[in-house]
């Protein structure tokens, strides 16, 4: 059966990935971890806590209907957000973290925007899907999957990948940055792939860079109607310059479909 941590501060921006993921899974077995963190410790915010996460979970029942092969653990934990969500991912053993993604009309505090991406650099135990708020849930058809291959893509991730195309019965389409250059090891790396992913995945997208990479790759998702996004986090790589620094708001504000990263994993 398969584990899903779901983080909620009980906003329709968190339940959107909750819904999200109960439809993208609704043919699987499934436990759905979900949980709150909340930073005052008196009972009255323990209190709250378990009303939201019994109200949440009537809500996703009563959305999408009784689901027999979907269970729920709820969960209220006293913590400071990050630290309590990293932690509670550490100490458990899940095939997936499913958080939202602030709309384009989000104040700045809700759940999840920047903090979506702190959770991505603190959790390297599991896959994490970004789900934007602004989405209706659609079959996924076309998943991207963007890399450079200056790194191997481990055993793991390749796994991860072919159950998710598996699952949403999608094609994986191969996406490179032309950067002029590609050594010897990228091109064995990306050999390796393409021969562990030789079944699903359609032609390789060469994509120039327009004014950034940033750019590049929100233009061809939107070209080739691409209906989820896939990368892997490596610190220190050209994923950052996605995600990072100036970066962030435009992923926020721009990237309206959902949003898989897989963990710098060891085979």
């Amino acid at each position: 059966m398969l584990q899903l941590l779901v983080p909620t501060d009980f906003s329709d921006n968190s339940y959107n990935a909750l819904f999200y993921a109960a439809h993208l899974l609704e043919d699987e077995e499934c436990t759905f971890h979900v949980l709150n963190v909340y930073a005052d410790g008196g009972q009255v915010a323990k209190d709250e806590s378990k009303e939201g996460l019994d109200s949440i979970v009537h809500r996703l029942v009563r959305d999408v209907g009784k689901n027999q092969r979907h269970t729920f653990k709820k969960t209220g934990l006293h913590s400071n957000l990050i630290d309590g969500v990293a932690q509670y991912a550490k100490e458990n053993n899940f095939d997936l973290m499913v958080i939202g993604n602030k709309g384009h009309d989000e104040m700045k505090d809700i759940l999840f925007g920047n903090n979506a991406m702190q959770l991505v650099r603190e959790i390297t135990c599991c896959p994490i899907l970004i789900v934007p708020l602004e989405i209706d849930f659609k079959k996924v058809s076309k998943m991207a999957f963007i890399s450079n291959y200056a790194n191997p893509i481990t055993s793991k991730n390749v796994e991860a990948l072919k159950f998710i195309t598996g699952v949403a019965k999608c094609e994986l389409v191969p996406m490179t940055i032309e950067e002029g250059k590609e050594d010897n090891t990228a091109s064995k790396n990306k050999a390796d792939f393409f021969t562990a992913f030789s079944n699903g995945m359609s032609k390789e997208i060469e994509m120039p860079v327009l004014q950034n990479k940033a750019k590049t790759i929100l233009e061809f998702v939107d070209l080739w109607s691409i209906d989820m996004l896939c990368m892997v986090y490596y610190p220190h790589h050209f994923f950052l310059e996605f995600i990072g620094k100036g970066i962030i708001k435009e992923l926020n504000v721009k990237l309206d479909l959902p949003f898989l990263i897989l963990p710098q994993a060891k085979n």
